[in-house]
């Protein structure tokens, strides 16, 4: 019970500071919407917050999630004088009225991730300041030298596979190193699923949004990456997936070893210098072209690398 306590003060914080990543805002607004965050919401706002709060609960307030979520975002950015008035707007919609502030620079990306543990409990690599971190049972997370954290895992299989779950935020990025040495570069608004331990013949990850992968070489254990019914095995190389969902494809660029990729009965194999694009009809093609492949790791140095691209793909890329 204290555990799930610690979760829900954490996922308050977070919004409160105005660090939540898109996975977490769902949490929380699902939370909210069932009366689980209540308490720790007052615990978290001033004696004025709590009155204003009391107040638009006294007006019908339900804990409806849009509204909650105007009236905190209102909070924290000064307009409780809004929100007190906003009975003569009653008909104004609650979310564009908390955008109404000026528009500030936007900060520039950082490393910032949000390690997802099987029973829920989360831990911010980004803030926190230890150099080793106790998980689960036989697991924990080592900061190397370099600055990375490291998931170490006992060698004994589990009884069953469960699940981490890493996710970086918009505006952020994260190194990070699995247990068998394969290292991996998690960009903006994506998130990587990983065992708590590898077992069997196959090391299988998933991602969803875009990765970079230096595999570490393991004979008899290929490393799989699985994007949706998309495959791509490798035994040791270096390579970047695009699976964003609002692009038009999947796009794997492969820059050192072979890969293969799969979908369905269809599969390539990769040279380096190659890019292979799936189709939204399943139809794998391949590119060799070397400005496509730098373009499509500019990101992993902290560019944008634009080549006659439409606006629409370069503001896809830049949000």
């Amino acid at each position: 019970m204290a555990q799930k306590q610690d979760v829900y003060r954490e996922i308050v914080r977070r919004y409160m500071e105005g660090k939540s990543s898109d996975e977490e805002l769902e949490v929380f607004f699902r939370l909210l919407k069932e009366g689980k965050l209540k308490r720790y919401l007052r615990e978290a706002m001033s004696r004025e917050e709590r009155a204003l709060l009391d107040r638009f609960e006294s007006r019908g307030g339900h804990w409806r999630p849009l509204a909650m979520a105007a009236a905190i975002c209102g909070l924290l950015i000064g307009g409780a004088a809004w929100y007190l008035g906003r009975k003569t707007t009653a008909k104004a919609s609650p979310v564009a009225a908390t955008i109404s502030k000026p528009q500030e620079d936007i900060a520039p990306g950082r490393n910032h991730a949000l390690l997802t543990l099987p029973g829920g409990k989360m831990f911010d690599l980004d803030s926190n300041t230890k150099t080793e971190l106790t998980l689960q049972t036989g697991t924990r997370l080592v900061k190397n030298k370099a600055g990375e954290w490291v998931y170490q895992a006992p060698t004994a299989e589990a009884a069953a596979v469960v699940y981490n779950t890493l996710s970086a935020p918009r505006g952020g990025q994260f190194p990070f190193v699995l247990e068998d040495g394969t290292r991996v570069w998690l960009n903006a608004a994506s998130s990587l699923r990983f065992p708590t331990a590898f077992q069997g013949t196959t090391r299988e990850v998933y991602l969803d949004g875009e990765a970079y992968f230096e595999v570490a070489p393991d004979a008899k254990r290929a490393f799989q990456v699985k994007v949706g019914d998309e495959a791509v095995t490798v035994l040791g190389t270096t390579f970047n997936i695009d699976a964003y969902p609002d692009e038009s494809g999947i796009r794997t660029t492969l820059l050192s070893g072979s890969v293969r990729v799969e979908r369905g009965g269809a599969s390539v194999l990769m040279h380096p210098g190659e890019i292979a694009g799936i189709a939204q009809d399943g139809r794998i093609d391949r590119l060799d072209d070397d400005d496509a492949v730098d373009a499509s790791v500019a990101w992993r140095n902290g560019y944008f690398s634009f080549s006659n691209d439409d606006i629409q793909t370069v503001m896809r890329q830049i949000s």
